[in-house]
């Protein structure tokens, strides 16, 4: 052991003072290299804590902003949601009543038309009656004419026709007792015949 310990003593004092003070500045220089990137990267890390502080702060901001317009678009929405309610809930209402308007119209008007067909339809049938009435008179009135017709061609029918309307004639305008007839005669043929003489009564 105490062999060793003199080598050793022996090997430290032949190194030379200078390679020793080159050996002290180089981890010296060292030292300070290493707290120089130390100081830095302390400095490189409060300004990254610092931009992200306030990019933080500024996404903040943004986001606050953000919520307030998301706010202030959701009060519109509901505002026109409202507004567009009332207008839609007004329009059905108008539509409403003009279509019962229409509908009241529409039912006076086919009832008013009913009512005018009803009426003309029996009208018509009326007007129908009278005519098959008129048809019938004049269907009588025609049976009559080709009687009076069949009667007025014979010539001793149509003097005896004739006589007699000139009788009655005289009776419905004289009074009675204000006229007389004669009595038959006979004629140059040897046949008889009845000749009306008036003969008026003295007053």
């Amino acid at each position: 052991m105490n062999n060793s310990a003199d080598s050793l003593t022996i090997s430290l004092a032949a190194v030379n003072p200078a390679i020793l003070a080159i050996t002290g500045g180089a981890i010296a220089a060292m030292v300070v290299v290493l707290v120089f990137l130390l100081f830095r990267s302390s400095n490189l890390r409060r300004e990254q804590n610092e931009e992200a502080a306030i990019r933080s702060a500024e996404a903040d901001m943004r986001m606050s902003e953000l919520l307030k317009i998301q706010a202030e678009m959701q009060g519109r929405i509901s505002t026109m949601a409202e507004v567009f309610g009332t207008r839609q809930a007004e329009l059905n209402q108008a539509i409403n009543q003009r279509l019962d308007g229409m509908s009241q119209r529409v039912s006076h008007t086919i009832t008013e038309q009913t009512k005018s067909t009803h009426e003309n339809l029996q009208k018509l049938q009326e007007r129908l009656a009278v005519i098959d009435v008129a048809q019938n008179n004049i269907q009588m009135l025609a049976k009559d004419v080709v009687g009076l017709q069949a009667i007025l061609s014979n010539k001793q029918t149509r003097g005896a026709f004739g006589q007699g309307r000139m009788e009655a004639i005289i009776a419905d305008g004289l009074p009675t007792g204000g006229y007389a007839f004669q009595a038959t005669i006979l004629s140059n043929t040897g046949l008889t015949m009845r000749v009306p003489e008036l003969v008026v009564a003295p007053p």
